[in-house]
């Protein structure tokens, strides 16, 4: 898998023409939360979740397709998210995600809780390129403070990786909820020092429960699916009560577009300019450690 930092050094995607830039450069612009499918099976996949869930595409799930999105929105690096719903897939999974890494995509790994990681694993992954990992409790078939899944945060913890949570409601999968903020807050407490990310705004359907447990917390949440759906009022106290250091940009594509989730964001009039470059990228730079902006002379 291709080095992020060789991106910034070497390529130079899109001027931003959109927004004021700082002095030291364009902005990198990150998209923290994404899908894609192989190719075989990826209108397949997109067929089963919209049916399922009764939601919309906005690309064809490819790889292709997702850089094309990028390309109509701006967005220099996308972070790839994908589940392994069996023990015998996580590999598979990896060496896929592994051919699709380069200059524009960063895939996150996966785990299954019914195969069990250690840190030994873990470091090897993170030798191998993957900056953190993506799980879905729902899908996956666990409680997010599940205790067999502490060696694997534990691990986690101890290599700087970071987590990305699916939390709250997943539409059309059955109840329960397997990642609620009041888990996420318990694996908080019992992991002070695990680099997590909350999807979807703490997660959809949960929003009370996430304002009361998570706002405040030293955990990131990324605005992916929820943002245009979030009431204006919720996502201003929302985005006011939590650090805005500790807020990314995601779109969750292909189920929503990146450009009108994008365009979204920086019109919010209850942001200033500084705090919309931060959710736009700076912030996922900081956590990815990647350069926060692109030199005008690249």
């Amino acid at each position: 898998m291709e080095h992020l930092p060789c991106f910034v050094r070497s390529s130079m995607i899109l001027p931003w023409a959109r927004l004021p830039w700082s002095e030291s450069g364009y902005l990198l612009i990150i998209d923290f939360h994404t899908h894609i499918y192989p190719e075989p099976s990826a209108e397949r996949t997109l067929t089963a979740v919209q049916g399922r869930a009764g939601i919309s595409s906005f690309s064809d799930g490819t790889l292709r397709g997702l850089v094309q999105s990028m390309d109509k929105a701006g967005i220099d690096l996308s972070v790839v998210c994908s589940v392994a719903t069996k023990p015998g897939m996580v590999e598979s999974t990896h060496q896929w995600l592994e051919n699709i890494g380069n200059h524009r995509i960063l895939p996150f790994a996966t785990m299954h809780p019914d195969r069990p990681v250690g840190l030994e694993e873990v470091e090897n992954l993170k030798q191998r390129g993957f900056k953190g990992f993506k799980i879905h409790p729902d899908y996956q078939g666990f409680f997010v403070d599940d205790r067999r899944v502490y060696p694997f945060y534990e691990a986690v913890q101890a290599t700087g990786m970071i987590i990305l949570f699916h939390a709250g409601l997943d539409r059309g999968l059955p109840d329960p909820i397997h990642s609620t903020p009041k888990r996420l807050a318990k694996v908080h407490g019992d992991f002070p020092f695990l680099r997590m990310v909350a999807a979807h705004m703490g997660g959809e359907a949960v929003f009370e429960e996430t304002e009361r447990v998570l706002l405040g917390r030293d955990i990131f949440m990324d605005t992916s699916f929820v943002l245009r759906l979030m009431p204006s009022a919720l996502l201003e106290r929302f985005m006011k009560k939590h650090p805005v250091e500790r807020i990314l940009y995601g779109s969750d594509s292909p189920w929503t577009d990146q450009g009108e989730e994008l365009s979204f964001l920086m019109g919010l009039p209850f942001l200033s300019e500084s705090e919309k470059e931060k959710i736009a990228g700076k912030n996922a730079a900081e956590l990815l450690g990647l350069p926060k902006s692109l030199s005008p002379a690249l």
